[in-house]
């Protein structure tokens, strides 16, 4: 994404590297980017908060699954980039007044690598937007992202998981493991609101 200060917008650009130059670059093809949520795990049932830590859920397995910060998931917002960072600094300054509409969690699979969900704050219900909703993560380099809450933006996470956003776009094959993009005709509720 671009940022242009006298229009205040942000422009995605269609890439002007071939799906051959980006898969050298990322090491991912953009058929493995595009079948990721093939292995993004949701979580079963419904995500409780933690009474001791409300960054911190549980589903109904007992798996942990941690809340990003709202300025760590302005990439899932219905919003231009630039506006959801904005927002979620000015609601964080003033104690949640106007927060952003979705939340973001992660979870760590067995492999190292992370399972994300988006869900509407207000609703509890799954985003199922593929532009926005959450993606599984290739990168294993994050052994913190469970106790900080978010996955760094460098290294591993940047290379195979945002370049390849940035590169091949959010043409998404699955919304998550075992349910393919356009198959669910309502979203369904994972957040205990």
């Amino acid at each position: 994404p671009t940022f242009n200060q006298t229009t205040a917008t942000i422009q995605i650009t269609k890439s002007k590297m071939s799906d051959e130059e980006i898969e050298e670059k990322t090491g991912i093809s953009r058929e493995k980017h595009e079948s990721r949520n093939q292995l993004n795990e949701l979580p079963v049932g419904k995500l409780k908060q933690s009474k001791e830590d409300k960054t911190v859920y549980t589903d109904d397995n007992g798996r942990l699954w941690k809340l990003n910060p709202d300025f760590n998931a302005s990439y899932h917002q219905p919003m231009p980039l630039y506006v959801a960072a904005v927002r979620s600094i000015i609601s964080n300054a003033l104690g949640g007044i106007f927060p952003v509409p979705n939340l973001k969690f992660i979870s760590l699979n067995a492999d190292k690598t992370y399972s994300e969900v988006v869900a509407n704050r207000h609703t509890g219900e799954l985003v199922m937007d593929p532009t926005i909703f959450g993606t599984y993560n290739f990168c294993t380099d994050a052994p913190n992202g469970m106790e900080e809450g978010k996955l760094p933006t460098d290294g591993e996470h940047r290379k195979f998981d945002i370049v390849t956003h940035e590169e091949y776009g959010g043409n998404y094959k699955h919304i998550a493991k075992g349910i393919p993009a356009g198959s669910l005709q309502k979203p369904p509720v994972i957040l205990e609101v």
